[in-house]
């Protein structure tokens, strides 16, 4: 099936995401429970934790979850892709970080993921 980015993201609005605003010259990231986003890639949505997000720009770019560092709860983001150079071109260091909260986690995210598309 093909889809544009505008029928992609506007086909879910059902389903449990929440948006990842950006200051960043008005990008727009949707970040969606990993469960989710199992259910309509048609993966196993039973081995996503809750505090499991999906970062989607049309495709998947990234993920941001919560995991138990030293006993202490952190979370973890990474960018996978661009839209742009897809899956084929590898992002450059660094594509991964850590954060107190999840809010924090959204920016360092989107920070980097900007930086990226931008070439940086």
């Amino acid at each position: 099936m093909s889809l544009t980015r505008q029928s992609y993201i506007g086909s879910f609005l059902g389903t449990d995401h929440r948006l990842l605003i950006s200051l960043f010259e008005g990008m727009t990231l949707l970040l969606r429970k990993s469960s989710a986003q199992a259910r309509i890639e048609g993966w196993d949505p039973r081995n996503r934790s809750e505090d499991d997000y999906a970062v989607v720009d049309y495709p998947i770019v990234g993920r941001i979850y919560r995991e138990m560092i030293l006993g202490k709860p952190k979370w973890r983001w990474f960018v996978q892709q661009t839209p742009e150079a897809g899956s084929a071109r590898p992002i450059p260091p660094p594509n991964q970080g850590m954060a107190d909260t999840l809010d924090d986690a959204k920016a360092a995210f989107a920070k980097r993921y900007e930086e990226v598309k931008r070439g940086k």
